[in-house]
């Protein structure tokens, strides 16, 4: 039986933006309609594995799937671009279930370990390598990663401490403590409803629900580790280009 896997799209001008609601963590772009459905299809094969990485087992009857485009939103902005708006889907208004957020919790600490194992061990000429074509650092990165958590959770008027450490690892496990402590708790009134954020409002798209908060929380941190392991490899390709260099030399 080959099951159908509903997605979300966002076509724009300059490219396309995937996302999986029945996948948290999948979230892919591509320079065309076509390109970023391809894409997602391998996400959606690769999401399966990274649950088996971290101790789960699925069926292979789940693996034989095709997806099904849901929803499509056309929009004038591109949507591969860093700072996009945040549309807000039909399937992101159903209310959430405890359950649900059981399971973000359990999805985030897997992409978290993920991000730890990546970025750990490495050294501060790695941290601030500035690649060449790409938006950012690795430190500044992670600190992304990290005020965007907290901003997510903003978005449904939840009020947090605005005080940050200073320390880069530091930041990175205050903020996630702050946001797992909401979840663990998550207010009942918040768990169904669309909320327009009270501060640091947005002038384009400010339509936020707890389903789009908890899929971003999963999504967010995944796209980025991706990010990072590209900065990487830029990073090992720039110092063999070094090293090159400095033999003819």
């Amino acid at each position: 039986m080959v099951v159908k896997i509903p997605v979300c799209i966002e076509i724009g001008p300059q490219g396309s933006g995937v996302f999986v609601p029945d996948c948290p963590g999948c979230w892919v772009y591509g320079h065309t309609k076509e390109s970023a459905l391809k894409k997602v299809k391998i996400a959606i094969k690769q999401w399966f594995d990274w649950l088996e990485d971290h101790g789960e087992s699925y069926p292979k009857a789940s693996r034989k799937f095709e997806i099904e485009v849901t929803e499509s939103m056309h929009v004038a902005y591109n949507p591969v671009k860093a700072g996009k708006p945040e549309p807000l889907f039909w399937s992101e208004v159903l209310p959430v279930k405890r359950d649900d957020i059981k399971r973000t919790i359990q999805l985030m600490k897997y992409s978290r370990q993920d991000l730890l194992d990546l970025v750990s061990h490495l050294t501060k000429e790695q941290l601030d390598f500035k690649p060449p074509g790409l938006p950012r650092s690795i430190r500044n990165c992670l600190k992304h990663i990290a005020y965007v958590e907290w901003w997510y959770v903003n978005r449904l008027n939840i009020e947090m401490p605005e005080k940050f450490p200073k320390d880069l690892f530091g930041l990175m496990n205050h903020v996630r403590g702050l946001v797992i402590g909401v979840l663990e708790k998550f207010p009942r009134e918040k768990m169904r409803g669309v909320h327009q954020p009270v501060k640091y409002k947005s002038p384009t798209c400010d339509l936020w629900t707890a389903r789009k908060v908890l899929r971003r929380l999963v999504d967010h941190e995944r796209l980025h580790t991706r990010y990072i392991r590209k900065v990487l490899k830029k990073f090992k390709s720039s110092r063999v280009q070094r090293d090159k260099k400095s033999k003819s030399v």
